[in-house]
């Protein structure tokens, strides 16, 4: 049962010594988009992700109920609702990579937040598709390299199988050897920045012995593979059960459907960032065009949220910048399986039996013109002195499940 809690006006007074030195960050380093580095067509050794299975749901009743199991077809038939104006990419193409990377900088976006599975060589460490994404994030960072490009990387830690202390310590250890160097990262107050996915599948303790400054030997505070870390805030409880034990910086919300968890409804934003400040944690929202994961998983169509011909994307940025965030989050630039991409899309006419979505009647550009826009405006704030001061509602409810129940079951969705 949801249970709301009376509109108040309250004026919030951010003051974060995380992002004290924020004079010395540019606005266009304060937008970071979800980038996802798991496409390959055949010029490249075959298709990977365009053509991605069908996903089961974990219940066997509710499996039952629909299809899984095959695989699309691409070029034709996608597994995403959109069809890309760059067409089935290859994410490891230097042309692509190079394109992706100028229209980043055009459109506000000064972050890329690569997915990483961990090192190529470790068991495991791969997505539900097989594909380890390693080899292909040290080209992002080379050709960032290469080109001069001002766009910057963070990482965005996923939770491969059997993830623990043991190998997130091996995992920075081995992140900060291969890169620590490269100018092609996004520092704060000189230190590397990772979004840590699924971080509440490692009990607190567990990232404490990590992140907590300590004598133990998985302590990465105060040496070279210290970062700013930030977990992933699902449930309403999760700022005081997992945020502040376990010792991140700050914390994310990543998804773009509001009935996914708690920390994708905008209205308790207010809230968490009122915790944020209290604890002196960087709250940085995560925004979305919209949710559509029909293709890959039918039975998950509550979750699902319209664009709205960029209507939900702006209230997201609104909700945002009404809070007064240092920084904002996009789910994403290029996850076409969950329709949460701003890359351009185009129409196309259904082709063996698979209909897509379009931006129409809007360009194939309109995400990525309301990004600059709220990048801009982003950059005003800070520049004016706003910066974390705001009015606005304060909402909220008591909902604290990490999904709500549907008639076909949860909807709390696993990476694809």
């Amino acid at each position: 049962m949801l249970i709301a809690v009376s509109a108040l006006v309250v004026t919030v007074l951010v003051a974060l010594p995380l992002l004290a030195e924020g004079s010395e960050i540019s606005p266009m380093y304060r937008v970071h988009a979800f980038y996802y580095l798991w496409y390959t067509e055949p010029s490249e050794g075959g298709w990977t992700h365009w053509d991605h299975e069908v996903l089961s749901h974990w219940d066997a009743k509710i499996a039952g109920k629909f299809p899984h199991g095959m695989r699309f077809e691409p070029p034709d038939c996608l597994h995403s609702p959109y069809y890309p104006l760059r067409g089935p990419y290859s994410s490891i193409g230097r042309e692509l990579i190079r394109q992706h990377l100028k229209e980043m900088e055009l459109y506000g976006v000064g972050v890329l937040v690569a997915s990483w599975w961990g090192p190529s060589w470790r068991k495991g460490s791969h997505d539900t598709q097989l594909v380890n994404t390693d080899k292909r994030l040290e080209q992002v960072i080379r050709e960032i390299e290469e080109t001069g490009s001002p766009v910057r990387v963070a990482f965005h830690l996923e939770p491969y199988e059997g993830r623990n202390k043991e190998n997130v310590y091996e995992d920075l250890a081995y992140l900060t050897e291969k890169y620590m160097g490269s100018q092609a990262l996004l520092r704060v107050n000189g230190r590397p920045v990772y979004y840590v996915y699924d971080s509440y599948k490692l009990p607190p303790g567990d990232w404490a012995q990590l992140l907590l400054r300590n004598d133990g030997p998985w302590n990465v505070r105060g040496t070279p593979k210290d970062g700013l870390f930030l977990g992933l805030w699902l449930d309403k409880d999760d700022g005081e059960q997992h945020i502040l034990p376990a010792g991140f910086d700050g914390f994310y919300t990543y998804f773009s459907s509001d009935q996914v968890s708690y920390g994708s409804r905008v209205e308790n934003w207010p809230l968490m960032q009122m915790w944020a400040v209290r604890k002196n944690k960087l709250f940085v929202p995560s925004v979305g065009p919209g949710y559509n994961d029909a293709k890959i998983r039918p039975w998950n169509k509550v979750s699902q949220r319209t664009r709205g011909d960029g209507g939900s994307y702006r209230k997201y940025w609104a909700a945002a910048l009404g809070v007064g965030a240092q920084a904002v989050s996009v789910t994403s630039y290029n996850e076409w399986g969950e329709g949460t991409q701003i890359e351009p899309a185009i129409p196309r006419e259904p082709r063996n039996g698979c209909q897509y979505l379009s931006y129409k009647p809007s360009s194939p550009y309109l995400y990525m013109e309301i990004t600059r826009n709220s990048s801009r405006e982003l950059g005003q704030l800070i520049a004016s002195g706003n910066k974390g001061i705001c009015k606005m509602g304060v909402g909220g409810d008591d909902s604290n499940a990490r999904g709500t129940e549907s008639s076909e079951g949860a909807n709390s969705v696993p990476d694809t």
